[in-house]
């Protein structure tokens, strides 16, 4: 569908197979993520590294939730497809 920032689901669990529904719905996903080596280089690309998702960062927020590898998230992004 394309980035829709004002009607985003915000995901904050680390669960990526919400995630994954949610993208296949064709909905904005605002996720918590640990901005780790793979999140910083698919912040460059514009793409997850499995082009699982398109992403965009909206901020950096120390204890934004629970990233999917277990880490505390430290950035909020936008996921869509």
């Amino acid at each position: 569908m394309g980035l829709d920032k004002s009607n985003a689901v915000k995901v904050t669990n680390g669960d990526f197979n919400t995630i994954s529904n949610l993208l296949n719905e064709g909905k904005t996903v605002l996720a918590a993520l640990e901005l780790g080596p793979k999140v910083q280089e698919s912040l460059k690309k514009g793409k997850m590294s499995d082009d699982f998702a398109l992403i965009e960062l909206k901020e950096k927020k120390e204890h934004a939730g629970t990233c999917a590898c277990g880490k505390d998230a430290n950035v909020l992004v936008y996921l869509w497809r």
